[in-house]
């Protein structure tokens, strides 16, 4: 009997689906103004997959910096799907926008991440054992598929200086 319940559990977790990293990567296209000394995924538990990202500021204080942020689908390739929104990422923490979907991407990261204050950044910045759960995409529902989201950002002036490529499935009812 216990056999049989424990199979019923197995299979009522398989049916809700989830939402897990598959892939990380971050990449610098002015090493004098941006690094990173640390862009990787780590397994925490069994499904459990976190993101360790340590993004080391060498031009500082940031006072200025414009986040361009991008999902992507594939489907036979990556396709531009979605959202494709710039914003200036100082304007943003300062003045928060509940109606913006910046607003849910920036709280569903900010328990794992050393961003809770505004601009000026003297400081590096962190994202420790970041994972997706189904709770964060409760306001932006996405098909089942497999997705890149972009976050390049940009010094502020003229120059775009890195790029984080997240890549991730989601399988949902």
């Amino acid at each position: 009997m216990k056999f049989l319940l424990w199979i019923c559990v197995f299979f009522i977790g398989l049916s809700q689906g989830y939402v897990r990293l598959t892939n990380l990567k971050c990449e610098s296209l002015d090493k004098s103004y941006i690094d990173f000394p640390e862009c990787r995924l780590k397994v925490l538990g069994r499904g459990i997959i976190g993101a360790n990202i340590h993004v080391k500021l060498l031009k500082i204080p940031v006072n200025k910096m414009i986040i361009r942020f991008i999902t992507y689908r594939k489907l036979s390739g990556y396709h531009p799907f979605l959202f494709n929104v710039s914003k200036d990422l100082c304007r943003t923490l300062k003045y928060p926008n509940r109606q913006d979907v910046f607003y849910y991407v920036y709280r569903a990261f900010l328990p794992f991440s050393n961003l809770n204050h505004t601009c000026p950044y003297n400081n590096d910045v962190y994202v420790k054992n970041c994972t997706l759960d189904e709770r964060m995409f409760s306001k932006v529902p996405l098909p089942k598929g497999t997705y890149l989201l972009t976050l390049e950002m940009n010094d502020g002036i003229i120059n775009w200086v890195s790029i984080v490529s997240v890549y991730f499935d989601i399988d949902m009812d």
